[in-house]
This record gives structure tokens, C-alpha cells and sequence, in this order.
């Protein structure tokens, strides 16, 4: 007779499957992006724009770094905060290597928001990039990292593919130091990771962490793209679009 594993066994054999399942590939979770490939040896550097009342309201100094480096890097930017500052807007616009995508409108809540709360706040924050003259990518970070049930459908229906991120350095701490910062991304970062910072003003010490990150990212043989090329490298060519 077949004796039955102990419990521990079996919990390390589900581990270890579960691994293998995910092997080097992109990490969704309820269809909302964690990470890309981790055999692509791609890093996406992410700054949210977020209304705030933060002064001042845009960290020049971090986009003045990524532009001394000639660094890629994607902007999540709400609706609000966009209209507040079009000059900022199109800064990041003007530049090849940034990529513009949605951050919402109202930076509302989506734990809780219906189906169609959740379509319209993101349709919103297209709407007042579009008439700002940009057109954003489809691309949808949820305000606060929400990502409900209903998540998967409305961002489907909306047409775009929502991304959260695996490394979180913090920096709209106040109390977070460069030094702190750049030690929290660079000893978490990966091959398809997506680090979350923020150039809304909130961003207190980033600036002067980038130079240290960008280093080390390089040092690590790992090279810096945009979340579109992440999402091009878990779904093929054809997977990353302009937003309708």
C-alpha cells in the first residue's frame, strides 16, 4: 500500500510546481501585469504623476536625470495632474525614450468602485491627456494599487492592460533617504521587474538616488525599457497598442 506523504512534502511539492509554472515568464495576477520576463534581462524604471497639493507639484530634477542619462522610462500620469501642468506634460512628451501612460483621472479608489466607476475613471484620465494633445499609451496603473475583482473586465473593456510592480522603494516617504532608496530597488531588482517611483513632487530623495540605480542596474547586466516593452515581451509584437 501507498503510504501518503506528510503534509510539509506536499506543500514543497506544490512550491516547487508552482516555480516551475511560472518559469521566466511574465507574473499577472487577475490579468493585472506584476513583472515581465525575468530571462529578458529588462528593468522598467515607473514614475506615477498624481494630483497633489505637494509643492512642488513636479520633480523636475528626477526627469533632468533620466534625460542626462538617456534613460527610458514610463510615466503613469492622472487626468488632474496633467491638466495642472501641461507644460510638464509635454516635457515628458517631447522626450523618444519616455513613454506617457494613464494613472486615472480623479486618482479615486478602486477597492469598492463599480465596473463602470472603474471604465470611466480610467476613459477620463484618456480623455484629458487626448485633449491636451497626447495621446497616451494603453497602459493603466490603479490609483493606490487597487486592483479588484472587477479589475481584469473593466480594464479589458476600457482597452488597456493594468500594471502594478514588484519593487517599491517608498520614496514618497519623506523620511526615505537616497541612500535608503537606492539600497531598496537595487536589492530587489530583476530581470521584468517594474520599479514604482513618483515625480509628482512626492518623490523627495529620487533624484539623487538615480544616478546610483542607473549604475547599478547596468553593473547588473541589466538594461533599462519601458513597461510597453515588457508587455510586448509577455505577449508578442502585436500585444502593445496606442490607446483608442
Amino acid at each position: 500500500m501507498t503510504r501518503a506523504l506528510p503534509l510539509s512534502v506536499l506543500l514543497i511539492l506544490i512550491a516547487v510546481r508552482s516555480a516551475s509554472a511560472s518559469g521566466d515568464g511574465c507574473r499577472f495576477d487577475g490579468g493585472v501585469l506584476v513583472h515581465g520576463r525575468r530571462d529578458s534581462g529588462l528593468v522598467a524604471l515607473t514614475f506615477d504623476a498624481c494630483p497633489t497639493q505637494h509643492v512642488p507639484p513636479f520633480a523636475t530634477d528626477i526627469v533632468d536625470e533620466l534625460e542626462q542619462a538617456g534613460a527610458p522610462a514610463t510615466f503613469f500620469i492622472s487626468g488632474r495632474w496633467a491638466e495642472a501642468h501641461p507644460a510638464a506634460l509635454r516635457r515628458l512628451a517631447a522626450d523618444p525614450r519616455f513613454e506617457i501612460a494613464l494613472h486615472g483621472y480623479r486618482h479615486r479608489h478602486m477597492t469598492g468602485a463599480s465596473h463602470d466607476a472603474i471604465v470611466a475613471e480610467i476613459r477620463d484620465g484618456r480623455t484629458a491627456l487626448l485633449q491636451l494633445g497626447e495621446t497616451p499609451d494603453a497602459l493603466f496603473r490603479p490609483p493606490y494599487g487597487e486592483t479588484p475583482r472587477l479589475m481584469q473586465e473593466a480594464a479589458r473593456d476600457a482597452g488597456v492592460t493594468p500594471v502594478l510592480w514588484d519593487v517599491a522603494p517608498g520614496d514618497p516617504d519623506p523620511h526615505e533617504t537616497a541612500t535608503r532608496i537606492e539600497h531598496d530597488v537595487l536589492r530587489h531588482i530583476a530581470g521584468g521587474s517594474i520599479v514604482i517611483m513618483h515625480v509628482n513632487g512626492r518623490g523627495v530623495a529620487t533624484a539623487a538616488a538615480l544616478p546610483t540605480i542607473l549604475k547599478g542596474i547596468e553593473a547588473r547586466g541589466l538594461h533599462l525599457a519601458t513597461v510597453g516593452d515588457l508587455v510586448r515581451g509577455c505577449h508578442g509584437p502585436a500585444a502593445q497598442r496606442k490607446a483608442p
